[in-house]
């Protein structure tokens, strides 16, 4: 508690008696400095005070109050005489207060090591809330601070603690008057200064007291922490887990899109195929794709002498070139077996018809092909496979991310109960592989007999089934859901997804 204010006034107290067998204690009549401060002592001392100890003491509205006095010494004690200097013979004593039990402020002067020690095992037996002490050397400035040797005893400080109550340092010309107003204001009603005007003003007993009275104004320090100061604590916890929660979520999503985008580029993954996302190829790489001068002609039979087929000498000898490449022999058995185009489903007229060959061996219409796979979709009609450059990813999101991790899940599932772990990462290269070779078999085995050769030309044309080549395209292009994207969320769980993307 730091001391702020002392404030002295002069009180009228009445004399305890006896009535009925019974003490009536003392009261305070009149607070003679309120009422007439030109007949009775008053001090107000606003500044140059230093607190000395804070030993925690009760207080009413932060003010510590009592009747001022100086400790007794011992008879014996060798500081009587020291004392004496500085303090009057008459000065008031707890022996001069009225017998009630009120609290008591000290003074005493700041002598030496032992007489101070002596005043303050004094106080400690008396009903003590506070002790104002002073350096008899008449100074009106700030007493030194706390910590200034001027204030060792010797101990190290220790008395500040073993004292029960606080103490504080004035100035030595406030102690000094002090202890003068103490010597004025110790005798009965008939010696006190003004005594006649307070006997004719209030007409007290002749047994009352007339005593200085000491108000200590302290600012206490509160160790607990206001309302206020909790609720500012716990919601910035809130918002530090909040946002040590959020950085951390980001941190792992940014890994895992990071993740997924190298499996793109690699080409494990198929974004499309798997339904997360519209995807499409670049003019540029779509014209990069070769074009070819469709051949073929049915087989015809062969002669018993023959060594071999008229169809392998004809397949062998027909690689034709086209206007702007030459279809490789390579590719005979995919090309040969598709006589149609899948997408307007009209078919090729061999040595005429200019086609255009996916790096997975389907042919197409250039126009059809370059519009589906520029505009509609990135993956071939046929077999899903994907036509995107390789290394090419586009922005790989949270909701990317997501549905790849659920899909993938998904199909490591059991499936019937039985545990098949199905590989995403390599199931579109064994895919691929699979397509390879039914589409080998499948022109082995259906390839037309000897005795069952025919006139490609002389076929009739199948009509369209779906419509038009766009509504043909349409139907080709595989679907994606799209109402589990982050678009199709309501408005406050895309605004918790993007504060925490790691929740679903």
């Amino acid at each position: 508690m730091s001391l702020q204010t002392v404030r002295n006034v002069v009180l009228l107290f009445s004399n305890p008696s006896w009535s009925g067998g019974h003490s009536v204690p003392s009261t305070i009549l009149r607070n003679i400095t309120a009422l007439s401060s030109q007949i009775a002592y008053s001090e107000d001392l606003l500044e140059n005070i230093t607190t000395l100890s804070t030993t925690s003491v009760s207080t009413a509205n932060g003010v510590i109050q009592g009747l001022l006095y100086v400790p007794d010494l011992g008879e014996n004690d060798p500081c009587q005489g020291l004392a004496s200097e500085y303090i009057p013979q008459n000065v008031t004593r707890q022996v001069n207060l009225p017998t009630t039990n009120y609290n008591l402020i000290a003074l005493a002067p700041w002598i030496n090591e032992n007489c101070t020690q002596s005043f303050l095992s004094s106080a400690r037996s008396d009903p003590i809330r506070g002790m104002l002490v002073y350096r008899p050397d008449g100074d009106t400035s700030q007493p030194p601070a706390a910590d200034d040797l001027a204030w060792d005893l010797g101990d190290e400080g220790a008395w500040k603690t073993t004292t029960r109550y606080p103490v504080y340092a004035i100035p030595g010309a406030s102690g000094n008057e002090m202890m003068r107003q103490l010597s004025l204001y110790s005798g009965d009603l008939s010696q006190v200064p003004f005594s006649d005007q307070i006997i004719a003003t209030y007409s007290p007993n002749p047994a009352d007291y007339v005593r200085v009275w000491t108000e200590l104004t302290v600012a206490t320090i509160s160790t607990t922490l206001p309302l206020w100061a909790f609720i500012l604590i716990i919601l910035g916890v809130i918002v530090a887990v909040i946002g040590s929660t959020s950085l951390l979520m980001h941190f792992v999503q940014s890994r895992r899109r990071a993740a997924l985008r190298r499996r793109v580029m690699r080409g494990d993954v198929n974004l499309e195929a798997l339904g997360i996302k519209r995807l499409k190829v670049p003019m540029g790489h779509v014209q990069t794709f070769p074009l070819f001068t469709y051949n073929y002609d049915p087989p015809l039979p062969s002669s018993p002498t023959s060594g071999k087929s008229p169809q392998t000498e004809r397949r062998s000898s027909e690689a034709s070139r086209g206007p702007t490449g030459t279809r490789s022999e390579k590719n005979d058995s995919a090309i040969d077996y598709q006589p149609a185009c899948l997408i307007c489903l009209e078919d090729f007229e061999s040595k005429k018809t200019i086609i255009r060959e996916l790096p997975c061996g389907h042919i197409y219409h250039p126009d059809c092909i370059d519009e589906f796979l520029s505009q509609l979709s990135s993956l071939c009609p046929s077999c899903k496979t994907s036509m995107l450059p390789r290394g090419y990813c586009p922005e790989i999101t949270n909701s990317m991310v997501r549905r790849e991790f659920g899909t993938r899940r998904l199909r490591s599932r059991s499936v019937g109960g039985v545990g098949i772990h199905v590989d995403v990462e390599r199931g579109r290269q064994r895919f691929s592989s699979w397509s390879s070779s039914m589409k080998k078999s499948i022109f082995r085995v259906s390839s037309p007999k000897r005795d069952e050769a025919f006139d490609l030309q002389e076929q009739p044309v199948r009509p369209s089934t779906v419509g038009t080549t766009r509504e043909r395209m349409q139907d080709l292009v595989p679907p994606i859901d799209e109402t589990n994207s982050d678009d199709g969320r309501p408005q406050w769980k895309r605004a918790a997804l993007k504060v925490f993307p790691g929740f679903r």
